[in-house]
């Protein structure tokens, strides 16, 4: 035991070779340029995320204003505005009298009610050009008649002004 002391003393000055050496690849961080490096990710990170917001944003905007026209072309439609409700198609062009069914061929409404699901982009933009709107339309006609259509609009935005204008149409009566 005596012999043992003076062992283990002398290995604590030499060393042990199970000693870990300095890592060479460990990147030295300055203490005063760590918090700059901090912050400037974090403002990357805030800016993306604003642009990110900005972009949803955009795209919700642009949803709405569709589904806004087709609502303003359908009540232009149930209220005796044909010639307003036209302006609407691009291409000058009217719908056929089996793609909106027999909804053009009433000449007096009393009332519609409009319902529409969340449209659907028909093309890869973040900000959608060209869209389907899911739709269900209550018409009730004056002689007390009740009718319920469902279907669709396809909209597109108009490269030249930018509004958006109807392309196409499929609705049918739906039987109730």
């Amino acid at each position: 035991m005596r012999l043992l002391i003076p062992a283990l003393l002398a290995l604590t000055f030499v060393g042990c070779s199970c000693q870990r050496q300095a890592e060479t690849d460990t990147p030295v961080v300055d203490a005063a340029t760590a918090p700059v490096a901090d912050d400037a990710a974090a403002r990357a990170r805030a800016d993306a995320a604003k642009r990110a917001d900005a972009l949803s944003q955009q795209r919700l905007d642009a949803m709405n204003e569709a589904v806004n026209k087709l609502h303003l072309y359908l009540q232009q439609l149930s209220s005796g505005k044909r010639e307003a409700a036209d302006k609407h198609w691009a291409y000058q062009r009217m719908p056929r009298g089996n793609e909106e069914a027999d909804l053009r061929s009433i000449k007096q409404f009393t009332s519609m009610r409009i319902e529409n699901d969340t449209p659907k982009p028909l093309d890869q933009e973040a900000v959608p050009e060209s869209l389907e709107i899911p739709v269900e339309l209550r018409v009730d006609v004056a002689d007390g008649e009740s009718r319920r259509y469902t279907g669709w609009y396809r909209m597109r935005r108009s490269p030249v002004d930018r509004s958006w204008e109807l392309t196409a149409t499929s609705l049918s009566v739906k039987l109730q």
